[in-house]
């Protein structure tokens, strides 16, 4: 039995274009579920646009879904809520321009939702663009220690989310999943919780969760609830969620496999995020690299067109040097590093 999505027909451009945006902190899985439903959209012949924030200045997922066939518009290099919102603005009214029947955005992991939904309700581009649904993907792994440490952020990413995704499901214990239902219960009421594994919510490979319409009314009312509950950041909290940076590498020789994951494993922990491509030393193929709050990925991947080896870390406190030199030390052959 096939089940269609509710997304409407494309309009020529009289109707706003609805838009879901996904937040979540760095490493949760926002990439993964966005794959999953492009790729289910391109089944459908659906006409989508993405839009993608990275905190970095090299889009390493942008790159991957470039290299799995999807275009991908980017704004790189700060967070779309606060560093670079008039250029999100912007963005986000030419995305718009090019008709498409839905936009996805993905939101850099610091994004404050309540910011980025003020930036994209701005009067221009009210009769343009209808942001549908907010969905924050949660790691059930890292979410009760970074609920702790990064109070505001995470608060704030949930407390006003329409939809919580609950990504990595199959990675996580019962225990992690009861503690993020019950902050979800005490902090949105609201929003409706969904456990996800490789992006997929089990019993609804249609996307249903995330494409069916809402009404809007409803949507409207429970957003105002929402913001009833919200408090200001202060200083303090607003400073540990614009308090962090980020460091391009790109890579000139291949690296010793060994060295390289022990390096991995040794990073600080104001380090919490890390990603990127690379080759082995006497492997072939190129690899991903994918490192959340101490949890390393490596896996083979195809892309076209073959990205350049390059790192991208984003952490509180950044030793340049330091990161240079210990990447240089996991090369095959000594040779210099380009730092960007």
């Amino acid at each position: 039995m096939s089940v269609q999505t509710t997304v409407p027909e494309s309009s020529g451009g009289a109707s706003p274009v609805p838009a879901i945006v996904i937040s979540g902190f760095l490493g949760s899985g926002k990439t993964t579920l966005l794959l999953a439903v492009l790729h289910h959209m391109r089944r459908l012949g659906r006409k989508v646009a993405v839009l993608m924030n990275e905190f970095g200045d090299i889009s390493i997922d942008g790159e991957i879904l470039r290299g799995e066939g999807f275009s991908v518009m980017e704004l790189s290099d700060g967070c779309i809520c606060c560093q670079i919102g008039e250029d999100f603005v912007q963005a986000f009214t030419e995305v718009a321009t090019r008709q498409p029947e839905v936009i996805f955005v993905e939101a850099t992991g610091l994004a404050d939702p309540v910011d980025l939904l003020d930036q994209a309700t701005a009067p221009h581009l009210l009769d343009r663009v209808t942001i549908t649904r907010l969905v924050t993907v949660a790691d059930p792994k890292n979410f009760t220690r970074l609920s702790k440490v990064l109070k505001a952020i995470v608060k704030r990413q949930t407390q006003f989310a329409d939809v919580i995704v609950i990504g990595k499901a199959d990675e996580a214990t019962p225990e992690q999943i009861a503690d993020i239902q019950r902050y979800v219960e005490e902090n949105n009421p609201y929003a409706q919780v969904y456990l996800a594994t490789q992006g997929i919510v089990p019993g609804d490979e249609a996307f249903q969760w995330l494409l069916a319409e809402v009404e809007p009314a409803e949507r409207e009312r429970r957003r105002a609830a929402m913001r009833e509950q919200l408090t200001a950041l202060n200083e303090q909290e607003y400073k540990a969620h614009t308090d962090f940076h980020s460091m391009s590498c790109r890579l000139l020789r291949p690296l010793v496999r060994e060295r390289f994951e022990e390096f991995m494993r040794q990073l600080p922990p104001d380090i919490v995020r890390a990603k990127g491509f690379v080759r082995f030393e006497g492997e072939d193929g190129l690899w991903v690299m994918m490192y959340v709050n101490g949890d390393l990925y490596i896996r083979p991947v195809t892309l076209s067109p073959s990205p350049e080896e390059h790192l991208v870390f984003i952490g509180a406190r950044l030793d340049h040097a330091q990161l240079a030199s210990a990447l240089v030390a996991c090369e095959g052959r000594r040779r210099a590093l380009a730092v960007l």
